[in-house]
């Protein structure tokens, strides 16, 4: 009888490859492109708005979940060295903090009314 070792890698089931720089990069680029459409057009047409009607268009909660998660992406980018997602979510807090200043500023203005 013959004895064969099995390699943990040779285990029925998949056997993932991991993603390459050029797979990383590029996805890094969508990352990037979509979160600065998303902070470069969406956001700021919110601000505006709100200044407009002078009222915050956002609740409280809504505003700080959406800090605490461009917090969230800016030390995992920071960590993994990817600059040019960090870039974009660096804009979309400073875009956030200017709508939580809003909501602060129009809040009193709209309970008096």
């Amino acid at each position: 009888m013959v004895e064969r070792k099995i390699d943990v890698f040779e285990a029925i089931g998949s056997n993932p490859i991991p993603p390459t720089m050029n797979t990383i990069f590029v996805v890094s680029i969508f990352v990037s492109v979509f979160s600065l459409a998303l902070t470069l057009v969406g956001i700021p047409a919110q601000i505006i708005k709100n200044y407009k009607e002078k009222q915050s268009g956002q609740p409280l909660l809504t505003i700080l979940i959406a800090i605490g998660f461009y917090i969230s992406q800016i030390i995992f980018f920071s960590l993994t060295q990817a600059y040019l997602p960090l870039i974009a979510f660096l804009i979309g807090l400073l875009m956030w903090g200017i709508t939580l200043i809003q909501y602060f500023l129009y809040y009193k203005k709209y309970e008096n009314n």
